[in-house]
């Protein structure tokens, strides 16, 4: 089908995960789990720590806003698990910086979209990432820096530092805009997840959903969005206009 609406749009954003950094979810969430475990196995038995990692998730998911992603998985650990972040944290991060990095075979790297994020800012447009802020800093510009993408070529990297509410709630796309100084009509949404990033449509964003890992786990229905491979988005971003 591929990618054929353009209406002047200011602003694109991006999710990362199965979008500009393609990538076997499960395979990628198995060596995480694996290598993180490793990480800690002084602390805290495996399958405890695939639970825990789940559930402070869930409450990074649930934020209401009152925090910071990160002090609400802190908060979770703190109180309702054996793990203190405080005295994990440390840990964490070495785990970030050096463990985590394996986790690159489980993606498909592509130059596509190094090409994609160019094409568009050469352009004139407005670019930014917009993943789900449920990793920290150091793990989402790994990512990027996985596809050979500098984090500080963004105005916005979402991360569980600096955001207060996580994919599928609308608020997060608002905080988004909000940051950005922008509206939600004049953003371009690009994701694979359906439910993740179709909720932008609420808000009145353009939503384009890349195919290639595309996510649907509640079979919601998809007729109302652009889809195309990651390569139609290249194709559809050499095409549109210049903006002025």
């Amino acid at each position: 089908m591929g990618f054929q609406n353009y209406q002047f749009q200011k602003t694109i954003l991006f999710d990362l995960d199965g979008t500009l950094l393609p990538m076997d979810m499960r395979n990628f969430e198995k060596k995480y789990f694996m290598e993180l475990s490793n990480k800690l196995k002084n602390r805290i038995h495996p399958k405890e720590l695939y639970k825990v990692i789940w559930d402070g998730t869930k409450q990074m998911v649930l934020n209401d806003g009152s925090k910071t992603n990160q002090e609400a998985f802190r908060q979770y650990l703190n109180e309702h698990t054996i793990l203190n972040y405080d005295e994990c944290e440390n840990e964490f991060m070495d785990f970030y910086k050096n463990d985590f990095q394996k986790c690159v075979t489980a993606c498909n790297l592509t130059e596509l979209s190094k090409k994609i994020v160019e094409e568009l800012q050469n352009k004139g447009y407005q670019v930014a990432i917009a993943t789900n802020p449920i990793f920290p800093e150091i793990a989402t510009y790994s990512r990027l820096k996985w596809l050979n993408i500098e984090p500080e070529r963004f105005p916005l990297v979402t991360t569980f530092e600096n955001s207060h509410y996580a994919k599928p709630n609308p608020k997060y796309y608002e905080e988004v805009c909000h940051k950005l100084k922008v509206k939600p009509e004049n953003c371009i949404m690009v994701g694979n997840d359906v439910k993740e990033d179709g909720v932008a449509m609420k808000l009145g964003m353009e939503v384009k959903l890349i195919e290639d890992c595309l996510l649907n786990a509640d079979q919601l229905p998809i007729n109302s969005f652009e889809k195309g491979s990651l390569l139609q988005f290249y194709n559809w971003c050499r095409n549109i206009p210049i903006n002025k």
